[in-house]
């Protein structure tokens, strides 16, 4: 192959992993997404990468937990979405246009790791070449010990590569046929001027933040799990629990209806934790009164789920707690109300900041036009193979996915009478942006006050194993 090339390189991916003692999960699943919708991303790539380019992706490396423990490990979204492989050591190429390998026409190439039966023993099976092959359809697969000293591409004459940070992957614990990948590379790009072309990130933003009907159904999937694991924490919440307690409702539930993880750390925020955007700790017992805010979603194939509901630990809410509680509401449904195809992402923002500007007004937490510090965050983001999915924030298109979650936040010693203090309530949907309009996929899940306070009155899972305090 002597043709020049332009290379995009994904960014944050590691090609070998340095530990013997594997967590990872299944090569792939089984009844996830097809072979055949990998393949199809693959040349939807194709189609607007540059002319004469390359693009590398390296899946993720393992990482460690602890001494000889490991993260369970999760593959690189983007080299998941193009090949359905979730196994470290593993890195893929697309041309552009084909290449001639061994005498034949070739668009990709992927490297994944040897079978190895003393580890696989311990750490389960690996797909291996031949299992690649047969499983995801990839006709051209090599070790990935080939990738150096029989590459079966010349890469001498390419262009430099672009949006990949050498010097991280050089300082950091990766072992040696990584690094003598990155010198090499790092040579090609000394002897070659830079090239003008989009960045592999664009590039993959682009693809990724309209969904497939393919992905819809996987996606469906991860928001229902995570809005029945909301019911059901409802049902449980009562004076004497802890955070974690609710927690674990949530992640039962996920895990009993088949989701592989959570999509995110799980947020149960209760009191004046509910007024700390990222909470995680979850470490508060002997709740008795005031509002837990969750934010927790399931991750289904993949795909996540990010569901934000709040309510009151008595079951009731107070006064003071229902007025900021509407507010909220109103705010989430104007949001949703402008998610229309062809709208900006930002009029999403401007119509629920404006519902909460005016009722804080109304309440006298704040004066007309007075900057507050009550809803520091955005309205929402794209949602898919990562809860904060890739994607510009521009014009709406059919078949996005985004989030829309507004709230307010008002911490112990805040500028107010104190009887509004660790009040936190934020609301949060997930919305399918659809040819007409758009479709709440979470709309399911209860968040008005008389839902809430309904649901609530049930007995929960831990009332009944008596787990409660």
């Amino acid at each position: 192959m002597k043709k020049t090339f332009q290379f995009i390189f994904s960014l944050s991916m590691a090609f070998f992993a340095t530990l013997d003692s594997n967590a990872y999960a299944q090569s792939y699943f089984q009844d996830g997404l097809s072979p055949e919708f990998h393949r199809q991303r693959r040349d939807a790539l194709r189609e607007i990468m540059p002319e004469n380019s390359v693009a590398v992706f390296f899946n993720n490396p393992m990482k460690n937990r602890s001494n000889d423990t490991e993260y369970m490990y999760r593959p690189n979204s983007d080299f998941y979405y193009l090949t359905g492989f979730r196994e470290p050591n593993a890195a893929l190429i697309i041309f552009k246009n084909p290449q001639t390998i061994d005498g034949k026409s070739v668009g990709e190439i992927m490297y994944v790791q040897p079978r190895d039966p003393r580890k696989e023993q311990w750490d389960g099976e690996r797909l291996g070449v031949e299992g690649v092959k047969e499983k995801l359809g990839f006709e051209h697969v090599y070790l990935h010990t080939d990738f150096l000293k029989n590459p079966k591409v010349d890469l001498s004459s390419a262009h430099p590569i672009l949006s990949f940070n050498m010097g991280d992957i050089e300082g950091g614990a990766y072992n040696a046929p990584l690094k003598e990948m990155v010198t090499a590379l790092k040579g090609i790009n000394l002897r070659n001027e830079a090239p003008s072309t989009p960045n592999l990130n664009q590039l993959m933003n682009t693809l990724r933040v309209v969904k497939t009907p393919e992905e819809m159904g996987i996606l469906k999937r991860a928001v229902e799990i995570s809005g029945v694991a909301h019911i059901e924490s409802f049902k449980s919440i009562k004076p004497g629990v802890s955070e974690r307690a609710i927690q674990g409702v949530h992640e039962f539930v996920h895990k009993a209806m088949g989701a592989e993880e959570v999509g995110y750390t799980s947020i149960v925020g209760a009191g004046n934790n509910s007024t700390i955007l990222h909470y995680v700790e979850n470490h508060q017992t002997n709740l008795q009164d005031g509002l837990v805010l969750m934010d927790i979603g399931a991750e289904y194939r993949g795909y996540s789920g990010d569901i934000t509901r709040t309510v009151p630990v008595k079951g009731t809410f107070s006064p003071e707690e229902r007025a900021i509680y509407e507010i909220v509401l109103q705010a989430l449904e104007a949001g949703i109300a402008a998610c229309q195809p062809g709208n900006d992402f930002r009029e999403i923002d401007r119509a629920a900041r404006k519902v909460i500007d005016e009722g804080l007004v109304a309440l006298g937490l704040v004066q007309p036009g007075e900057r507050h510090p009550y809803f520091p965050h955005g309205i929402g983001h794209h949602l898919g193979l990562d809860v904060h999915d890739r994607g510009a924030y521009g014009q709406l298109k059919p078949g996005m996915v985004l989030t829309v979650e507004p709230g307010i936040y008002i911490p112990e010693g805040s500028n107010v009478d104190p009887k509004w203090w660790k009040i936190g309530v934020r609301i949060e949907d997930n919305i399918l942006i659809t040819e007409e309009g758009h479709e709440n996929l979470s709309a399911f899940v209860p968040k008005t006050v008389a839902d809430i306070e309904a649901v609530m009155k049930e007995e929960g899972v831990l009332q009944k194993l008596g787990l409660s305090k």
